[in-house]
C-alpha cells in the first residue's frame, strides 16, 4: 500500500529542487519522491543527494 504524503509547497518551489528536477527531466514533485521515499530510480549525482539532504533535513526540523 502506498502512502501518498503531500510535500511542502516552498520545497517544491525551491530553486535547487527545480534545477536538478529539470537535468532528470521529471518534475520537483516526482524528485522529492523518488529522494524521501524511493519510488523511482532517478541516478542522482553525490553533490544532488546533498543538497536534498540539506533540503529535505530543513523539511523535517519546521514539522
Amino acid at each position: 500500500m502506498k502512502q501518498k504524503t503531500e510535500l511542502p509547497e516552498e520545497l517544491c518551489a525551491d530553486e535547487a529542487v527545480c534545477f536538478i528536477a529539470d537535468r532528470h527531466h521529471v518534475t520537483p514533485q516526482q524528485l522529492l519522491r523518488y529522494f524521501l521515499y524511493g519510488e523511482t530510480s532517478i541516478p542522482l549525482e553525490p553533490n544532488e543527494v546533498e543538497i536534498l539532504k540539506g533540503l529535505s533535513g530543513q523539511m523535517s526540523s519546521r514539522a
